[in-house]
């Protein structure tokens, strides 16, 4: 299984050169690229990627992410999260927009700093997309463009103002995030989300049985942020309206979804490497979160 595309083999299906700064290099170098979108695909790889990507579309497709798939029906900005697996399906010929992409290198403490929680290209749990308007979609439009004359200028600088640019994109898709999302400040409690959201996404993607999740519950995550289990409740509930089994819930079935479509592997095996000792154990746990049991689910997809 090909769970994971790097940027080099992004390039190469695309039949783009990859670029001088990734030739040769032990995949630490910082990267950055930004290019137009107008022709896409019919569909691309279902897959993980070692990289962060922001699109802003106007075509019509199809976005298959984690276990959903989304209509993008009208302009569009769309995140996406190294951790989250997804696919573009083009449902019109013409894509007009833009797309850049940029390796975890490339990403400075200054433009993740305050932006863990709060936006989709760092937090898998929020919604990786926003609709636009005509006047953001034109205001949007014209940060790429800045992005493109930027990075084709000699300036010695320039990716600082790549990045300060780039943060521009991530609060105008904050900006239109949902009451519901948006969460005000709570001094030190507010730094749990993020500590919690990174302990939970550092277990995956799994790549093997015998490298088995060694945190499933609410207690064994408030153990590893040495906090009390029911502050850590208090926490998540308050900020994403999800208990903390529900996140970890929501987000172990996201995996044995993806793990039941797109590996070889048995249903035995998938159970042991999510932390089950026994298949009845997950074949209870997926069923009571799906209504379908793993085999099943395996077989209909």
């Amino acid at each position: 299984m090909n769970t994971i595309e790097t940027i080099d083999q992004f390039y190469k299906r695309t039949n783009q050169m990859i670029p001088s700064d990734l030739l040769n290099t032990a995949g630490k170098t910082s990267h950055f690229n930004v290019k137009e979108r107008s022709y896409s695909g019919k569909i691309t790889p279902y897959n993980r990627r070692d990289h962060y990507k922001i699109c802003l579309t106007k075509g019509k497709g199809k976005l298959h992410v984690a276990d959903r798939i989304i209509e993008i029906d009208r302009p569009a900005l769309i995140f996406s999260n190294p951790t989250v697996p997804y696919s573009w399906e083009s449902v019109s010929r013409k894509q007009d927009g833009y797309y850049c992409l940029f390796n975890d290198s490339f990403v400075s403490p200054d433009l993740k700093m305050g932006l863990e929680r709060t936006c989709p290209l760092f937090n898998p749990a929020m919604e990786p997309f926003y609709f636009l308007n005509k006047a953001e979609y034109e205001r949007v439009n014209t940060y790429f463009s800045q992005l493109m004359n930027e990075l084709k200028s000699d300036y010695e600088y320039k990716f600082e103002v790549i990045r300060s640019i780039l943060k521009l994109i991530i609060h105008e898709g904050m900006k239109l995030q949902s009451a519901m999302n948006m969460v005000p400040q709570q001094g030190a409690s507010d730094r749990i989300i993020p500590m919690f959201l990174d302990l939970l996404e550092r277990q995956f993607p799994v790549d093997s049985p015998e490298n088995p999740l060694k945190l499933k519950s609410a207690s064994e995550f408030a153990s590893h942020l040495n906090i009390h289990v029911n502050h850590l409740n208090y926490v998540v509930k308050s900020h994403t309206g999800k208990t903390t089994t529900q996140m970890i819930s929501n987000r172990i079935v996201a995996e044995a979804k993806s793990l039941l479509k797109h590996t070889d592997w048995d249903v035995a095996e998938i159970g042991y490497c999510l932390g089950f000792d026994y298949p009845a154990h997950f074949n209870n746990y997926f069923k009571k979160n799906t209504g379908l049991s793993p085999a099943v689910f395996k077989n209909y997809n």
